[in-house]
């Protein structure tokens, strides 16, 4: 790994001691999982630059070989959220075909907005 930076950005207070339980109730720190997804979106722009680069098949295989190694680190991620999801749906009782429908929805949309 190259040289670290910090990097911050701002966030509500509460919101972000609610984060650190939530991730350590799961038995993850929040600071480990957003550098995984750092790692990952820096690995998948890595290859569309290769790609745009017109690199050779066996550096994007290369590249897309480290892709696959660091998204080991971050699959858990969707399915810890979405778990989450659905049981406080369940605590709440609401119907779980309708929390399925709007989960479903929302992997389909784009977001609108990009936030800076």
């Amino acid at each position: 790994m190259g040289k670290l930076i910090v990097y911050s950005f701002k966030v509500n207070r509460e919101q972000l001691k609610c984060a650190k339980r939530f991730f350590d109730r799961q038995g993850s720190l929040l600071q480990h999982s957003l550098r995984d997804i750092i790692d990952v979106a820096a690995d998948c722009e890595r290859c569309l630059e290769l790609h745009e680069e017109d690199a050779s098949i066996s550096e994007l295989q290369s590249a897309f070989a480290t892709l696959l190694a660091n998204c080991k680190s971050t699959w858990h991620l969707n399915s810890l959220l979405e778990e989450a999801v659905m049981k406080i749906a369940k605590i709440c009782k609401v119907p779980l075909d309708f929390i399925n429908n709007v989960l479903g929805e929302a992997r389909q949309v784009k977001p609108a907005v990009r936030r800076i």
